[in-house]
């Protein structure tokens, strides 16, 4: 975590009062390290998290059967099964309005071929909690058994209460620069996909120079794309 704590007083240096608690940012990166494949195969690179107050780093989350030493602290963050599944925590606390139904998209067409919409089904709102978030515990196990591995440009949220952060592009190549860089390429993935044409920006130039003729980028789930350029993206 050491390199992780010295990218984070960088970009504290840019973002100053809206840099999100390095306490949420370490706990992030647990989740993310958690379903690290053993072999990463094709890395999925996006933006980043979304802001976690620290009252809301302290909503528990109960063991959940089949994840042994999954973390039990709460963050809007995609492979945070709480993050969209207020009936995990049970709390009061819960925000009323969280989760990324469109990630949980790219997640199932990582792992199942795709002919309409409703084949997303299984991991949205129509089907019952308890059987959602068993599919969506099957999607990332599937995921992290078959190599495919989510991370984040930026290791600190770039979005707080709805709104992007002031220098939010500043703190990413930051990141970028001192930390993401590294864990990209060290993964030695055969394929990125970068999901984002702002992150493809920053980290294109890298990407054309380390995986020439092995990264692909692909627009955010939620720009402002056509439904049927959305379900060609995610085929």
């Amino acid at each position: 975590m050491e390199k992780l704590r010295e990218a984070y007083a960088r970009i504290r240096i840019i973002l100053r009062d809206n840099t999100e608690p390095l306490d949420s940012v370490e706990l992030v990166e647990k989740y993310r390290q958690y379903f690290k494949p053993e072999k990463v195969r094709v890395l999925l690179l996006a933006e980043s998290h979304v802001f976690t107050h620290d009252s809301e780093r302290q909503i528990h989350i109960p063991a959940i059967p089949g994840l042994a030493g999954y973390p039990e602290q709460y963050a809007r963050f995609v492979y945070c099964l709480a993050y969209g599944e207020k009936q995990l925590t049970n709390s009061t606390d819960h925000p009323k309005r969280d989760g990324t139904p469109q990630f949980w998209k790219i997640f199932f067409s990582c792992c199942n071929p795709i002919s309409s919409t409703d084949d997303f089904y299984p991991i949205l709102g129509k089907t019952p909690a308890r059987q959602r978030v068993r599919n969506k515990i099957d999607i990332l196990k599937r995921m992290k058994k078959q190599g495919i591995w989510l991370v984040d440009a930026s290791i600190v949220a770039l979005y707080k209460n709805g709104e992007k952060i002031p220098n939010m592009f500043d703190a990413l190549e930051e990141s970028w620069r001192t930390y993401t860089r590294e864990v990209v390429l060290s993964a030695q993935p055969e394929h990125v996909i970068c999901i984002g044409k702002g992150v493809a920006n920053v980290v294109e130039p890298d990407l054309r120079k380390h995986f020439p003729s092995a990264y692909t980028v692909l627009a955010q789930p939620n720009a402002f794309l056509a439904s049927e350029d959305h379900f060609e993206n995610y085929k």
